[in-house]
């Protein structure tokens, strides 16, 4: 977030009547999850290709999966959102970048290959491979195209039950905000708080802005995860599209 973003959150927050307290509490409060935090080393990356750690033309990097502890990277910002995307769809129990070499015949009759970006495994078993492009690129490059005319030769056939393509219109920066913020709540969950903030959702009326529901919880940043936990359980959810923040509108859905 930009210094302006900062000054601006913050006036906002002065003009809700938000009290600030600058003084270094004498323990952590940032999280204190009931079950303890895993810190082992991650796995490896098990895909067909690893993209390289720098780029002087797009967003690279690396991110560890919250479900199976394994190295996932990306290489463009699109990718990135995504992942944090899928994992918190309860859906998807399994998640792998690079996952297949896939063989094609080009209509010049030249054999190809292409390494999809997702294979994503549903609950049911069902297997989705999966692009994710920027929109212009997509378009630029005839990917979209391209994978229908390689399902169309039978070339998923075996791999995957389905194919698919996502672009920054589904995996948006707000989108990725919210996804990230739900699995740091997932992992510092702590049961007892979600219980008190359960049951205070029982007693609210119509909508509600998300600072109301940190009234009175010392230290809010718990409450605050006990928040995001109902939010990933579709317990709580907000009126409008976008990312979640202290001012918005949320609506209690038990």
């Amino acid at each position: 977030m930009r210094l302006e973003h900062y000054n601006k959150e913050y006036m906002v927050r002065l003009r809700c009547g938000d009290d600030f307290n600058f003084a270094i509490p004498s323990a952590p409060t940032y999280g204190n999850p009931t079950k303890p935090l895993d810190y082992r080393l991650p796995l490896p990356f098990e895909g067909e290709r690893e993209p390289s750690v720098k780029s002087p033309f797009n967003y690279r990097g690396t991110m560890v999966g919250l479900n199976d502890n394994r190295i996932m990277p990306f290489e463009s910002k699109v990718e990135r959102n995504a992942e944090l995307i899928f994992q918190t769809d309860t859906r998807i129990v399994d998640i792998r970048p690079q996952a297949w070499v896939i063989k094609y015949r080009a209509a010049d009759g030249e054999e190809k290959k292409h390494i999809i970006d997702f294979m994503l495994t549903e609950k049911s078993g069902r297997r989705v491979l999966v692009a994710a492009k920027p929109t212009l690129l997509l378009v630029k490059t005839g990917l979209a195209s391209l994978l229908l005319y390689m399902w169309d030769q039978g070339c998923f056939a075996g791999i995957a039950d389905d194919v698919n393509f996502v672009t920054e219109r589904y995996a948006s920066d707000e989108a990725a905000y919210n996804a990230g913020e739900i699995i740091k709540a997932r992992r510092l969950r702590n049961e007892e708080e979600h219980q008190v903030a359960f049951n205070m959702l029982k007693h609210v009326r119509g909508p509600v802005r998300f600072r109301a529901l940190l009234a009175g919880a010392e230290p809010p940043a718990l409450r605050r995860i006990a928040l995001w936990n109902l939010i990933d359980e579709g317990r709580l959810r907000p009126i409008e599209q976008g990312r979640i923040e202290d001012n918005s509108i949320m609506t209690v859905t038990l």
